[in-house]
């Protein structure tokens, strides 16, 4: 095919909107989700002779995301006036920054081969940040169906915004993905942002070209919008390649234009000639007052960044002594991290010693399966989960004592997020599930499953051993409680056993 012969080039502009209980430049909320041009004000809606100020906990935040992503900080930064003219945008500029970003020349590492991965690893890559700056948000136009209305809601204008620019480092719809999967995850561990895409507090554009593989110039670059999830993203990345390969194995020229992504057609589509710079004609805002960074605030933010994912997955590893497949897993999410490992040292308080790795595995077997089974189900938190940490734990406990079978763990874990006072031993206990690990006490019922079935005994005992699971069950079923499937197990072995080596004195 045509796009075989060709490389692509991808570089992505991503907008990561921040969360601030204010705007940036007023008091306005910032809330997603409230009704219609309900949280504007006059600075907002670019009222004459009102003045912005900067909202300091969005400079906070850039130095969070720009120190995480390994970027170089500016001392000193500026905003500038962006001008176009929107119906969404009251003041026919954007307040942004151009040539004096606050954070610049860094990298985010992505792994093309595999995600789940400790360590680094000799497929991982670096993908350049170019810049990432602070801005406002612009209001949002809402088209009728009929093409002939649109609603404006101003509500998103002044919202804050944190720009990255990445370099044309990206050679594959399914990198680009990975780099936006990773970059969302940052934002959460950061607690800067919710990195929710289908509700816009993460937006991508992409840069892309192709050229002929091994050829080291550039072609001419298209801009996709309205990309709004990871699918999307790698779609419109796939059809668009698809589209330039073939174009210029036609021999026809591409044009620098932006394109919209129309998802229900899956192609895209032309919505303006491609801007430059000089065409937004950047001028520095005379309202707002050059930003300063110092090294105590930077080192300051420095020391209250969480560990980040990369660095908690390898400790998961090498420390807590998880696999490498559930230490990624696990630390997907930081609050997942977190309810793991609450839960694992309440585990340790019980325990006190004995193998901890296994006991590692048993909390995040259980968190895998049942806590994230629910958390799916139900749209929930880990936060809003009726199990917490200390509960969590108590049911491994009960599993590691052999207390409960597996079958009973899992009950017992069904009846905690319907009760939430109840331990889980309190409610096993309830339920009978606790098992009976006396041999004194099954040894009796062992006895009278064989002497009530002597012919399934001498078909087992002529070879047909699949008979030790209806042995088992009738054992299960006649006794008054919950007894240890694998002592039940065993003494039925030996008692066979036993009755094997009378037959051959017998006989």
């Amino acid at each position: 095919m045509a796009h075989e012969k060709y490389e692509p080039v991808i570089g992505l502009e991503v907008h990561v909107q921040l969360q601030t209980n204010a705007k940036i430049f007023s008091p306005d909320a910032a809330a997603f989700g409230a009704a219609p041009n309900t949280q504007v004000d006059p600075i907002s809606l670019g009222h004459p002779g009102t003045l912005p100020v900067l909202n300091e906990t969005v400079v906070e935040h850039a130095l969070r995301l720009g120190l995480a992503t390994h970027c170089s900080i500016a001392d000193r930064s500026a905003f500038a006036r962006k001008h176009y003219f929107y119906p969404d945008l009251p003041k026919g500029y954007q307040i942004s920054q151009y040539d004096t970003p606050i954070c610049y020349d860094g990298y985010v590492e992505i792994r093309p081969g595999e995600q789940k991965s400790a360590s680094s690893g000799p497929d991982s890559r670096r993908v350049g940040l170019t810049r990432i700056h602070m801005e406002e948000d612009a209001g949002k136009s809402m088209h009728a169906s009929s093409g002939h209305t649109t609603q404006l809601d101003y509500n998103r204008c002044g919202v804050p915004l944190l720009e990255l620019v990445t370099e044309p480092d990206l050679r594959s719809p399914r990198e680009a993905s990975l780099f936006l999967q990773r970059l969302r995850q940052l934002v959460r561990y950061l607690s800067i942002s919710d990195g929710n895409m289908e509700e816009g507090s993460l937006r991508c554009d992409a840069n892309v070209s192709v050229r002929p593989k091994g050829r080291k110039a550039f072609g001419t670059r298209t801009e996709l919008k309205n990309m709004n999830s990871m699918r999307h993203v790698e779609r419109a990345l796939d059809y668009e390649i698809a589209r330039q390969s073939a174009a210029v194995e036609r021999g026809e020229s591409i044009t620098q234009q932006t394109l919209l992504w129309d998802a229900d057609a899956g192609t895209t589509r032309p919505m303006r000639s491609k801007e430059d710079a000089h065409d937004y004609r950047y001028l520095p805002d005379p309202d707002l007052v050059e930003i300063q960074v110092e090294e105590p605030m930077v080192e300051e933010v420095r020391r209250s960044l969480p560990e980040l994912p990369r660095a908690r997955r390898r400790r998961f590893v090498e420390d807590v002594g998880l696999p490498e497949y559930d230490a990624g897993v696990l630390t997907e999410e930081r609050a997942v991290a977190d309810y793991f490992e609450e839960a694992l040292r309440h585990l340790y308080k019980r325990t006190k010693g004995g193998d901890t790795d296994a006991q590692a595995k048993a909390v995040s077997n259980v968190i895998m399966t049942e806590v994230m089974r629910v958390l799916n189900e139900r749209g929930l938190s880990v936060g809003e989960l009726a199990v917490g940490p200390e509960r969590l734990a108590q049911l491994v406990f009960l599993r590691l004592e052999d207390k409960v079978s597996s079958n009973g763990a899992q009950e017992v874990f069904e009846a905690m997020l319907e009760e939430p006072d109840k331990s889980a031993g309190r409610i096993a206990d309830e339920r009978d599930l606790i098992q009976v690990t006396d041999r004194g006490a099954i040894a009796p019922v062992v006895d009278n499953v064989l002497d009530d079935n002597p012919d399934k005994v001498h078909t087992f005992l002529g070879g047909k051993e699949g008979l030790l699971g209806f042995f088992i069950g009738q054992v299960m079923q006649r006794f008054d409680g919950s007894p240890d499937p694998e002592l039940v197990r065993s003494l039925l072995r030996e008692k066979l056993d036993a009755r094997r080596d009378t037959a051959d004195v017998d006989e």
